[in-house]
């Protein structure tokens, strides 16, 4: 099972994570009373890497409409160069007592706050990214809540002028999410849905077509019309939701429906948990 959810975050935690270990090793090795290496070199590495981030961070910040991601992504900024400094504070005391235990406190600590706060900076960017793809599904989904009211094919052709620019936006980037996605079960069931919105697209517009001709000739069967068209609606509602719904989870336990009631509870423990923890870290 994939440790994160995306492979971008994957890509750019994984060598902090690397670099971070090799820190936290060596400090383990001198638990038993040995003196610490010269940690100058691999402190050094793990500040650029973090110096990097933090420009990033801030370009992101700034070029940025999104208000949500504008004030998280501060605390996770701070965070992140707060653990950085303990590190390069941590080797300079080594470096002139390499049995300090202050500064074998400050290296843990800042080596957890390097991982805490690389992974909250790019949770923050990907939820932003999340949130305009949402606003893109939620697009469609206002369309297609007026379906129902368009009773001439002039009406229908600006429905249709409007419509096909969102809807293929949403399958590029609800294409593009997918295939960075590192949980299978996500991707497929995006992708599932995905290919049911393409397809019941012109199935929709054919059924809007039908009904709009047969209240025109003033015909029998509008009301069949209207049920099938509010049918093919009510089901490219429904899959645009779930591919919401999707888009939002970062764990594969948040997609298992079939738990008893105690995992469930455990479940939503976790969930209280890891909340709380990020309000702890946002107070910080």
């Amino acid at each position: 099972m994939p440790v994160f959810h995306t492979k971008t975050i994957e890509g750019i935690l994984e060598p902090v994570a690397q670099q971070v270990s090799r820190l936290v090793i060596l400090h383990e090795e001198a638990e038993d009373g040995n003196a610490m290496p010269d940690l100058e070199r691999p402190v050094q590495a793990v500040s650029c890497a973090v110096a990097n981030l933090v420009k990033v961070g801030k370009e992101t910040i700034n070029s940025s409409d999104d208000p949500i991601l504008k004030q998280d992504m501060p605390a996770a900024l701070y965070r992140v160069e707060g653990a950085s400094k303990l590190l390069e504070e941590a080797s300079g005391m080594l470096k002139v007592d390499p049995y300090s235990g202050p500064a074998r406190k400050k290296l843990i600590e800042g080596s957890r706050g390097i991982l805490q706060g690389t992974s909250s900076l790019l949770l923050c960017f990907d939820e932003s990214e999340v949130r305009k793809i949402i606003r893109e599904c939620k697009k469609v989904l206002d369309y297609l809540a007026v379906a129902e009211v368009i009773e001439t094919m002039e009406d229908l052709v600006q429905f249709l002028k409007d419509l096909s620019p969102c809807l293929s936006k949403v399958s590029r980037e609800v294409g593009s999410r997918e295939k960075e996605l590192t949980h299978q079960v996500h991707r497929e069931i995006l992708v599932r849905c995905l290919d049911q919105v393409k397809t019941l697209a012109p199935i929709l517009i054919c059924s809007m077509k039908i009904f709009i001709h047969i209240i025109s000739q003033g015909g029998k069967g509008a009301e069949e019309a209207a049920e099938n068209r509010n049918y093919l609606t009510s089901r490219m509602t429904d899959e645009l939701h779930e591919i919401i719904r999707v888009l939002q989870l970062t764990t594969y336990d948040e997609d298992e429906w079939d738990a008893d009631n105690l995992t469930v509870m455990k479940k939503a423990q976790n969930a209280i948990q890891s909340k709380i923890r990020n309000a702890k870290d946002w107070l910080e």
